[in-house]
């Protein structure tokens, strides 16, 4: 199986570092890049699109799911890492109004699916390791993953074999692709934060 895990594009919240924002929606530059990784991703044979909930994730993946006219499966355990405090959701009505293509599990929560926060090291790894799991299990041979640069790390490590090594960083782009092909034999690590497809003056963090 191949994965093509995906930062989203630049939101809101990346423009305000100091401001707590945990479901900031995409910047102009930010759909942007949406629209350009799409491009870079629609011929790579990519049959399925997941997504976490939060809306910066879903607009990201919007463009390559309309090119490809596949919907975007959402996967609440893909949301970004949150040390912080409990916030609610959009309710699954507002978030398919702001993105049609978007499907959801039937574990959402419809009048706003919660985000517990209160992330730690040893929590997160377990979620990771389930979603690599889930992820890699779903039947498709190439996926796009749309989701979060701290999440993303995690799953990097998972895939490696380095889960608890927090230490050992992956920084990523917005709109930065990491290509991972998961063999039989070895899993190979084929791009990371591929940036390419970003025009001069989209590049940012």
């Amino acid at each position: 199986m191949e994965l093509y895990l995906v930062r989203h594009g630049q939101s809101v919240g990346n423009t305000m570092p100091d401001r707590d924002m945990p479901d900031s929606p995409l910047t102009e530059r930010g759909l942007a890049q949406a629209g350009r990784v799409g491009m870079y991703l629609r011929d790579r044979g990519i049959a399925g699109i997941f997504a976490s909930p939060l809306i910066r994730a879903l607009q990201s993946a919007q463009p390559l799911a309309q090119l490809l006219h596949l919907p975007v499966q959402v996967r609440k355990e893909l949301y970004e890492v949150r040390e912080g405090g409990l916030y609610i959701g959009p309710s699954l009505q507002s978030l398919s109004e702001c993105v049609p293509e978007a499907v959801f599990q039937n574990t959402m929560e419809k009048d706003g699916w919660v985000y517990p926060g209160g992330d730690y090291h040893e929590i997160v790894v377990q979620r990771a390791r389930e979603m690599l799991r889930q992820l890699t299990m779903c039947g498709e041979e190439r996926i796009a993953v749309f989701c979060h640069g701290n999440f993303n790390e995690y799953l990097i490590r998972e895939a490696l074999g380095i889960a608890s090594s927090a230490h050992i960083r992956f920084p990523q782009a917005n709109t930065g692709v990491t290509h991972i092909i998961f063999r039989e034999q070895a899993t190979e690590l084929i791009k990371l934060n591929d940036t390419t497809h970003l025009e001069a003056g989209q590049l940012s963090h």
